[in-house]
């Protein structure tokens, strides 16, 4: 009698998610997928959002001519679309321009809602990673229906403003709507907040949505950083770039949670996580990645350095254009310097002391 074929068990495949945007949804998909690597996982990070920001935030620009749709259709292998990251253990299924036009194209597909699970389940992807986390369009369309049907848990990042309350309802109201259906053992992996302690009505706020919505809040919030918009910049993880304080510490300590809500949460169809590196480990890899990446430091001879696109792509022709990163040293600046100034101080009291002389003299005679 032949055995019947075991079902395929999965890694966990997080999306993140919310209705509204503005929330440091493709911030917080990039520093979760960065943290999870340093903590010694596998991990890939789709990037389902057309404007392609996730896929930007690592140095790659412009978006490249495969990706994310192209699994979804079938057009690629898996294997073939992604990317590795200059993070070991990091690969990247990017954007791609056709995920403006997925509405359409996936209207003709059978099952348009489960295209990208799929997808995942025939190409294997647990072999590719030991998690998965999906950067989700903040609308709420047949890309989003993919990624949240393909999902085992959602992560909501939500703002502490006056504002956030409608779009975690619509959030809710989503993740209800396809447990009725396309996945009925979606769960919530929890809310963080994101952009705190920018004023004290934020703060409010905050404590308001702790209230309601209890320990489904994470204990930690990523707190308003100058250096996440200075870490876009360089097309670098501000987890990366700053390590040790601020937003880049407050996602380390979000992903050591998110990591025990997962192991706690365990399913039989979804592969368990293995015990994680410790915290001091993965911090230790996190300022390592950061000390290796040519785009954050000059070579010994002063040569402008590499972005992170180039970093990722040494054997790259491509001018990565201007940047913090490779940008020349600016040329000497017009003008006087500090000698040329007691030159010109000098030769006046010289040519003054002849004026008096010579007005002297004439007036002698």
């Amino acid at each position: 009698m032949i055995e019947p074929r075991p079902k395929a068990i999965y890694p966990p495949i997080i999306a993140v998610f919310n209705h509204k945007g503005g929330v440091a949804k493709t911030t917080t998909s990039g520093n979760l997928a960065t943290c999870l690597a340093a903590f010694g996982y596998r991990v890939v990070l789709a990037d389902l959002d057309a404007q392609g920001n996730a896929t930007g935030s690592f140095g790659i620009l412009p978006l490249p001519p495969i990706g994310a749709m192209d699994v979804i259709t079938g057009r690629v292998r898996l294997e073939d679309a992604l990317i590795p990251t200059q993070f070991p253990g990091l690969s990247l299924l990017p954007a791609t321009t056709q995920l403006r036009t997925a509405e359409m194209e996936l209207a003709a597909h059978e099952r348009s809602h489960q295209a990208l699970r799929e997808a995942f389940a025939s190409q294997n992807i647990g072999s590719h990673a030991h998690i998965v986390i999906i950067d989700c369009p903040p609308s709420l369309g047949t890309i989003t229906g993919n990624a949240l049907s393909a999902a085992a848990a959602v992560l909501i990042p939500a703002r502490a403003d006056p504002y956030s309350h409608e779009g975690l309802v619509n959030t809710w109201h989503e993740i209800k709507r396809l447990r009725q259906g396309a996945n009925a053992s979606l769960t919530v992996a929890g809310i963080l907040l994101t952009m705190t302690g920018e004023d004290a009505a934020g703060d409010d706020v905050a404590r308001s949505m702790r209230a309601e919505f209890g320990d489904q809040v994470y204990g930690v919030s990523i707190e308003s950083d100058a250096k996440v918009t200075e870490a876009a910049q360089l097309g670098v993880p501000v987890a990366v770039l700053d390590p040790d304080g601020g937003a880049g510490h407050n996602y380390l300590q979000a992903t050591a949670e998110l990591i025990l809500r997962l192991r706690r949460h365990a399913r039989h169809d979804i592969s368990t996580l293995a015990e994680p590196l410790s915290m001091v480990d993965a911090q230790n890899t996190l300022r390592d990645w950061r000390a290796r990446l040519p785009g954050l430091q000059r070579r010994a001879n002063d040569a402008p350095a590499w972005t992170a696109v180039q970093a990722a792509n040494p054997d790259s022709d491509e001018d990565p254009g201007p940047s913090p990163l490779n940008a020349p040293p600016p040329p000497p600046r017009a003008g006087f310097g500090w000698g040329a100034m007691v030159l010109a101080v000098i030769l006046g009291a010289m040519l003054g002391a002849m004026t008096v002389f010579l007005y002297n003299s004439i007036a002698g005679h």
